[in-house]
């Protein structure tokens, strides 16, 4: 079977999932030249192995050959979601420990905004605001207001990658659009609720999007706690 890789972003994070068989050959090749490409835009990566049945000794190989070029370059690289073969394969080499393999993407993705012990690298950016709308044109125009009123700021446009973020980051702020805080069912709410009690929690009325840009965004700033 051949490795299938799709990959999503959660704030700066690029998340790949694979599909298949890490081995020698076109499989590890295939990895290797897509983590490359991604090396254009991102530093920091978690490999999700969840459907990935076997990985070789050369595939293990170049998990820790990418490990050490993103490290090279400024950046991290994190595994999660390996069964249990994989997780015997990785005690047994105990390249575990090296690699680093979580349980699941979010404990990953959190393990890189955090310093570890005997990890050297700068500590990942402080996030104070994240932000959450279904429109990319209304999050860039977000984005940039907030950097050039100082703030760090992440956004997305789906609630689980939000909420991921928010587990990870800690922000002091979140603004979310409020028709998409509407949408969420089930245990949606209770969760979202648990991840921002430490947080600002601003509600972007369905008027923003089509406001005097000024306007909104004069509001927004306005919005914001103070010393946020």
């Amino acid at each position: 079977m051949a490795l299938s890789l799709d990959t999503r972003t959660v704030g700066d994070i690029a998340v790949i999932d694979c599909s298949g068989r890490i081995v020698e050959g076109s499989e590890s090749a295939a990895l290797y030249q897509h983590v490359r490409d991604l090396l254009a835009n991102r530093r920091f990566f978690v490999i999700d192995l969840r459907n990935v049945s076997f990985v070789d000794s050369s595939g293990l190989g170049l998990l820790v050959r990418l490990l050490s070029r993103v490290r090279g370059m400024a950046g991290d690289l994190k595994l999660c979601g390996a069964g249990p073969n994989i997780e015997k394969t990785l005690a047994l080499t105990r390249l575990g420990a090296v690699l680093g393999c979580y349980a699941t993407d979010a404990d990953a993705i959190a393990a890189l905004y955090r310093k570890e012990p005997g990890n050297d690298l700068p500590l990942r950016p402080a996030v104070d605001i994240i932000a959450i709308h279904s429109s990319h044109d209304v999050l860039t125009y977000i984005r940039e207001l907030l950097h050039q009123a100082g703030y760090a700021v992440m956004s997305t446009d789906t609630v689980p990658n939000a909420l991921t973020l928010i587990r990870a980051t800690e922000p002091r702020v979140v603004v979310i659009e409020h028709a998409l805080r509407n949408q969420m069912t089930g245990g949606m709410p209770d969760i979202f609720t648990q991840f921002v009690e430490n947080a600002h929690v601003i509600d972007l009325p369905a008027n923003f999007s089509t406001d005097d840009a000024g306007e909104a965004g004069a509001r927004l700033l306005d919005a914001l706690p103070l010393g946020s």
